[in-house]
């Protein structure tokens, strides 16, 4: 928001920032997600399974030395 008020805690109207020539602000946020299809991560539990790893467990990243993260 707009204000003349030194702290900042004075609001000026829309009307009002509009004939001071103050541009409008717009805030917008955007979230995107991407993921595969569910046949993939089926496809990847099967072969973990087929490795004789616990699909639901880290086991697989342990074994291959990867990074744990904290859930």
């Amino acid at each position: 928001y707009w204000s003349h008020d030194p702290s900042g805690t004075a609001r000026l109207s829309t009307e009002d920032a509009k004939a001071f020539g103050f541009p409008v602000i717009h805030i917008e946020t955007r979230v995107y997600g991407c993921s595969w299809d569910v046949r993939v991560y089926e496809g990847l539990r099967r072969f973990h399974r087929g490795r004789g790893f616990d699909p639901d467990s880290q086991e697989a990243a342990i074994h291959l030395g990867y990074p744990l993260y904290k859930l």
